[in-house]
Protein backbone atom coordinates (compact mmCIF):
# COMPACT_ATOMS: atom_id res chain seq x y z
CA UNK A 1 0.00 0.00 0.00
CA UNK A 2 1.43 2.93 -1.26
CA UNK A 3 1.14 6.83 0.93
CA UNK A 4 0.72 9.51 -1.70
CA UNK A 5 -0.91 13.19 -1.38
CA UNK A 6 -2.59 14.75 -3.50
CA UNK A 7 -2.21 18.68 -2.49
CA UNK A 8 -4.56 21.19 -3.33
CA UNK A 9 -3.54 24.43 -4.94
CA UNK A 10 -1.58 26.33 -2.30
CA UNK A 11 -0.52 23.53 0.25
CA UNK A 12 3.31 24.28 0.91
CA UNK A 13 5.83 21.40 0.04
CA UNK A 14 6.49 20.88 4.13
CA UNK A 15 3.21 19.38 4.44
CA UNK A 16 4.57 15.98 3.88
CA UNK A 17 7.59 17.04 6.17
CA UNK A 18 5.00 18.04 8.91
CA UNK A 19 2.93 14.71 8.52
CA UNK A 20 5.98 12.91 9.25
CA UNK A 21 7.15 14.71 12.17
CA UNK A 22 3.88 14.89 14.17
CA UNK A 23 3.54 10.90 13.87
CA UNK A 24 6.99 10.19 15.09
CA UNK A 25 6.98 12.64 18.46
CA UNK A 26 4.06 12.14 21.41
CA UNK A 27 2.61 15.43 20.34
CA UNK A 28 4.67 16.97 17.96
CA UNK A 29 5.48 20.10 19.90
CA UNK A 30 1.69 20.49 20.73
CA UNK A 31 1.06 22.68 23.78
CA UNK A 32 -2.57 23.07 26.09
CA UNK A 33 -4.05 26.14 26.34
CA UNK A 34 -7.13 28.61 26.22
CA UNK A 35 -8.66 28.89 23.01
CA UNK A 36 -10.05 32.74 22.19
CA UNK A 37 -12.41 32.67 20.10
CA UNK A 38 -12.31 29.85 18.68
CA UNK A 39 -13.63 28.81 14.99
CA UNK A 40 -15.00 25.37 13.61
CA UNK A 41 -14.65 23.87 10.99
CA UNK A 42 -17.37 21.64 9.13
CA UNK A 43 -17.66 20.09 5.79
CA UNK A 44 -18.55 16.11 3.87
CA UNK A 45 -16.03 13.67 2.65
CA UNK A 46 -17.84 11.91 -0.70
CA UNK A 47 -17.05 9.03 -3.08
CA UNK A 48 -17.12 9.71 -6.94
CA UNK A 49 -18.03 6.77 -8.62
CA UNK A 50 -18.74 3.00 -7.80
CA UNK A 51 -17.52 2.02 -5.06
CA UNK A 52 -15.35 -1.51 -5.09
CA UNK A 53 -17.86 -4.34 -3.23
CA UNK A 54 -17.10 -6.39 -0.06
CA UNK A 55 -14.36 -8.77 0.23
CA UNK A 56 -15.88 -11.94 1.12
CA UNK A 57 -14.35 -14.22 3.78
CA UNK A 58 -15.65 -18.29 4.58
CA UNK A 59 -16.39 -18.73 7.73
CA UNK A 60 -15.84 -22.20 7.52
CA UNK A 61 -11.77 -21.20 7.34
CA UNK A 62 -11.72 -20.32 10.57
CA UNK A 63 -12.57 -21.37 14.11
CA UNK A 64 -15.47 -20.53 16.15
CA UNK A 65 -18.76 -20.69 13.53
CA UNK A 66 -21.47 -20.82 16.25
CA UNK A 67 -20.11 -17.00 17.35
CA UNK A 68 -18.40 -14.96 14.33
CA UNK A 69 -21.51 -16.58 11.67
CA UNK A 70 -23.71 -14.20 13.88
CA UNK A 71 -22.82 -11.55 11.42
CA UNK A 72 -22.93 -13.22 8.00
CA UNK A 73 -24.23 -12.80 4.23
CA UNK A 74 -26.58 -15.82 5.12
CA UNK A 75 -24.71 -17.96 2.88
CA UNK A 76 -21.74 -18.83 5.12
CA UNK A 77 -19.92 -15.99 4.87
CA UNK A 78 -18.31 -12.29 6.50
CA UNK A 79 -18.11 -9.72 4.30
CA UNK A 80 -16.01 -6.84 4.67
CA UNK A 81 -17.03 -3.65 3.21
CA UNK A 82 -13.75 -1.26 3.31
CA UNK A 83 -15.76 1.64 1.58
CA UNK A 84 -19.74 2.53 3.45
CA UNK A 85 -20.79 5.25 1.10
CA UNK A 86 -24.18 6.70 1.28
CA UNK A 87 -26.64 7.23 -1.08
CA UNK A 88 -25.32 10.76 -2.39
CA UNK A 89 -21.59 9.81 -2.06
CA UNK A 90 -20.89 10.56 1.34
CA UNK A 91 -18.12 8.47 2.41
CA UNK A 92 -17.74 6.77 5.93
CA UNK A 93 -14.49 6.32 8.32
CA UNK A 94 -12.14 9.29 6.33
CA UNK A 95 -9.90 10.61 9.24
CA UNK A 96 -10.00 14.22 9.05
CA UNK A 97 -7.00 15.97 10.17
CA UNK A 98 -5.67 19.59 11.04
CA UNK A 99 -1.76 20.26 10.54
CA UNK A 100 -0.22 22.66 12.36
CA UNK A 101 -2.15 23.64 15.38
CA UNK A 102 0.72 23.93 17.81
CA UNK A 103 -1.70 25.26 20.93
CA UNK A 104 -4.85 24.64 21.80
CA UNK A 105 -7.65 22.74 23.70
CA UNK A 106 -7.08 20.01 25.71
CA UNK A 107 -5.38 16.92 24.16
CA UNK A 108 -7.11 14.12 26.58
CA UNK A 109 -7.94 11.27 23.31
CA UNK A 110 -6.88 7.84 23.80
CA UNK A 111 -7.73 5.81 21.06
CA UNK A 112 -9.75 2.02 21.66
CA UNK A 113 -11.32 -0.57 19.63
CA UNK A 114 -13.85 -2.60 20.68
CA UNK A 115 -14.32 -6.62 19.50
CA UNK A 116 -17.77 -8.11 19.50
CA UNK A 117 -19.16 -10.72 17.79
CA UNK A 118 -15.72 -11.41 16.00
CA UNK A 119 -15.74 -7.92 14.31
CA UNK A 120 -13.36 -4.86 15.38
CA UNK A 121 -15.35 -1.76 15.87
CA UNK A 122 -14.42 0.94 14.74
CA UNK A 123 -13.08 0.64 11.35
CA UNK A 124 -11.12 3.48 11.70
CA UNK A 125 -9.66 4.84 14.68
CA UNK A 126 -7.17 7.58 14.83
CA UNK A 127 -4.22 6.94 16.81
CA UNK A 128 -1.32 8.58 18.91
CA UNK A 129 2.45 7.82 18.65
CA UNK A 130 4.13 6.92 22.18
CA UNK A 131 0.10 6.57 23.76
CA UNK A 132 -1.29 3.38 24.71
CA UNK A 133 -3.91 1.87 22.14
CA UNK A 134 -6.77 0.13 24.17
CA UNK A 135 -8.94 -2.62 23.09
CA UNK A 136 -11.72 -4.43 24.33
CA UNK A 137 -12.65 -8.11 23.96
CA UNK A 138 -16.74 -8.91 24.71
CA UNK A 139 -16.26 -12.22 22.94
CA UNK A 140 -16.33 -15.22 25.22
CA UNK A 141 -13.75 -16.39 23.27
CA UNK A 142 -10.13 -15.43 22.36
CA UNK A 143 -8.58 -13.48 19.66
CA UNK A 144 -4.98 -12.99 18.76
CA UNK A 145 -4.91 -9.42 17.86
CA UNK A 146 -1.96 -8.53 15.91
CA UNK A 147 -1.09 -4.69 14.83
CA UNK A 148 1.38 -3.09 12.16
CA UNK A 149 2.60 -0.15 10.54
CA UNK A 150 3.02 0.58 7.52
CA UNK A 151 4.80 2.87 4.40
CA UNK A 152 4.73 2.49 0.73
CA UNK A 153 5.14 -1.64 0.50
CA UNK A 154 6.87 -2.19 3.77
CA UNK A 155 4.81 -3.25 6.51
CA UNK A 156 6.43 -3.81 10.49
CA UNK A 157 5.10 -5.79 12.66
CA UNK A 158 4.89 -4.00 16.16
CA UNK A 159 2.85 -6.30 18.05
CA UNK A 160 1.09 -9.64 18.64
CA UNK A 161 -1.34 -9.28 21.39
CA UNK A 162 -3.65 -12.56 22.72
CA UNK A 163 -6.37 -11.29 23.81
CA UNK A 164 -8.15 -13.71 26.66
CA UNK A 165 -12.11 -13.85 26.25
CA UNK A 166 -13.77 -11.00 27.64
CA UNK A 167 -10.95 -8.60 28.38
CA UNK A 168 -9.31 -5.66 28.14
CA UNK A 169 -6.04 -4.77 27.19
CA UNK A 170 -3.46 -1.98 26.30
CA UNK A 171 -0.52 -1.90 23.80
CA UNK A 172 1.70 1.52 24.09
CA UNK A 173 2.20 2.47 20.32
CA UNK A 174 5.64 3.03 18.87
CA UNK A 175 5.84 3.89 15.29
CA UNK A 176 9.06 3.35 13.28
CA UNK A 177 10.19 6.46 11.20
CA UNK A 178 8.39 7.48 8.34
CA UNK A 179 5.57 5.12 9.60
CA UNK A 180 2.11 6.71 10.27
CA UNK A 181 -0.47 4.39 8.77
CA UNK A 182 -1.76 1.34 11.72
CA UNK A 183 -3.37 -1.61 10.83
CA UNK A 184 -4.77 -4.40 13.66
CA UNK A 185 -6.14 -8.16 12.52
CA UNK A 186 -6.85 -11.36 14.26
CA UNK A 187 -4.23 -13.67 13.30
CA UNK A 188 -7.30 -16.25 13.82
CA UNK A 189 -9.86 -14.80 11.83
CA UNK A 190 -8.73 -12.72 8.96
CA UNK A 191 -11.90 -10.88 8.04
CA UNK A 192 -11.35 -8.95 11.73
CA UNK A 193 -9.37 -5.51 10.48
CA UNK A 194 -9.34 -2.39 11.43
CA UNK A 195 -7.56 0.67 10.26
CA UNK A 196 -5.72 4.04 11.90
CA UNK A 197 -4.39 7.26 11.05
CA UNK A 198 -1.61 9.43 13.55
CA UNK A 199 -2.81 12.01 14.60
CA UNK A 200 -0.48 14.92 16.57
CA UNK A 201 -3.24 17.40 18.13
CA UNK A 202 -6.87 17.13 19.24
CA UNK A 203 -8.44 18.81 15.85
CA UNK A 204 -9.65 16.04 13.85
CA UNK A 205 -12.42 14.14 12.77
CA UNK A 206 -14.00 10.82 11.66
CA UNK A 207 -17.02 10.95 9.39
CA UNK A 208 -20.28 10.19 9.92
CA UNK A 209 -22.41 7.35 7.69
CA UNK A 210 -23.36 10.55 5.57
CA UNK A 211 -19.87 11.57 5.34
CA UNK A 212 -19.92 14.57 7.60
CA UNK A 213 -17.68 16.28 10.22
CA UNK A 214 -16.66 18.55 12.63
CA UNK A 215 -14.00 19.78 14.31
CA UNK A 216 -14.65 22.78 16.90
CA UNK A 217 -13.06 24.90 18.60
CA UNK A 218 -9.69 25.83 16.61
CA UNK A 219 -7.73 28.74 17.73
CA UNK A 220 -8.25 31.44 15.00
CA UNK A 221 -5.17 31.04 12.10
CA UNK A 222 -4.30 29.50 8.79
CA UNK A 223 -3.62 25.72 8.41
CA UNK A 224 -3.61 23.09 5.95
CA UNK A 225 -6.41 20.18 6.57
CA UNK A 226 -5.37 16.37 5.31
CA UNK A 227 -8.28 13.78 4.45
CA UNK A 228 -7.70 9.92 4.81
CA UNK A 229 -9.04 6.70 4.12
CA UNK A 230 -7.59 3.50 3.84
CA UNK A 231 -6.70 2.10 0.52
CA UNK A 232 -6.79 6.04 -0.85
CA UNK A 233 -4.23 8.58 -1.06
CA UNK A 234 -4.61 11.31 1.44
CA UNK A 235 -5.89 14.56 0.61
CA UNK A 236 -5.14 17.99 1.44
CA UNK A 237 -6.19 21.46 1.72
CA UNK A 238 -5.62 24.55 2.86
CA UNK A 239 -7.64 27.00 5.42
CA UNK A 240 -7.77 30.03 7.32
CA UNK A 241 -10.09 30.14 10.34
CA UNK A 242 -11.24 33.56 11.75
CA UNK A 243 -12.14 34.32 14.83
CA UNK A 244 -15.47 33.00 15.92
CA UNK A 245 -15.47 31.62 12.49
CA UNK A 246 -17.00 29.03 10.83
CA UNK A 247 -15.26 27.27 7.93
CA UNK A 248 -17.28 25.17 5.49
CA UNK A 249 -14.83 22.13 3.91
CA UNK A 250 -15.47 19.51 1.51
CA UNK A 251 -13.25 16.47 -0.01
CA UNK A 252 -13.77 14.32 -2.99
CA UNK A 253 -12.13 11.10 -3.54
CA UNK A 254 -12.05 9.04 -6.62
CA UNK A 255 -12.92 5.64 -6.79
CA UNK A 256 -10.80 4.89 -9.72
CA UNK A 257 -7.57 5.48 -7.53
CA UNK A 258 -8.59 2.80 -4.67
CA UNK A 259 -5.63 0.16 -4.00
CA UNK A 260 -6.37 -2.55 -2.29
CA UNK A 261 -3.72 -5.39 -2.82
CA UNK A 262 -4.99 -8.43 -4.94
CA UNK A 263 -4.25 -10.51 -2.18
CA UNK A 264 -6.71 -9.21 -0.20
CA UNK A 265 -9.19 -8.29 -2.45
CA UNK A 266 -11.42 -11.26 -2.12
CA UNK A 267 -14.66 -10.33 -4.37
CA UNK A 268 -16.15 -13.71 -5.47
CA UNK A 269 -17.28 -16.51 -3.43
CA UNK A 270 -14.20 -19.62 -4.93
CA UNK A 271 -15.87 -22.25 -3.74
CA UNK A 272 -19.18 -23.49 -2.09
CA UNK A 273 -19.52 -23.42 1.65
CA UNK A 274 -20.59 -26.47 3.45
CA UNK A 275 -22.14 -25.50 6.55
CA UNK A 276 -24.56 -26.51 9.05
CA UNK A 277 -28.21 -24.89 8.33
CA UNK A 278 -28.29 -23.34 11.37
CA UNK A 279 -24.90 -21.47 10.54
CA UNK A 280 -26.53 -19.76 7.61
CA UNK A 281 -29.13 -17.54 9.60
CA UNK A 282 -27.11 -14.94 11.02
CA UNK A 283 -29.38 -13.75 14.30
CA UNK A 284 -27.34 -10.47 14.64
CA UNK A 285 -26.53 -9.12 11.30
CA UNK A 286 -27.92 -10.41 7.97
CA UNK A 287 -25.20 -8.49 5.37
CA UNK A 288 -25.97 -7.85 1.85
CA UNK A 289 -23.78 -7.96 -0.88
Amino acid sequence: MSFEISKGKGIAAALFVSLVLFCQSTGWGYEEGPVVSPGTVTGKVVLKGTPPPPRIYHLIFSPNIDLCGRISDGKGNRLLRDFQVASDGGLKDVVVAIVGVEKGKLFSYTPEATIENCRIVPFVTPIRNNHPFTMINKDPIAHDVQGYTLKDDYTFAMFNKPLTPETIASKTIRLRKGHYIFRTQCGVHDYMQSWGIAIGNPYFAVTAADGSFTIPDLPPGEYDVIAWHPHMKVLAKPIRVEANGKVDLNFEFDSEEIKIPLHDLQMQYRLDTALQPHHLVPPIELQEY
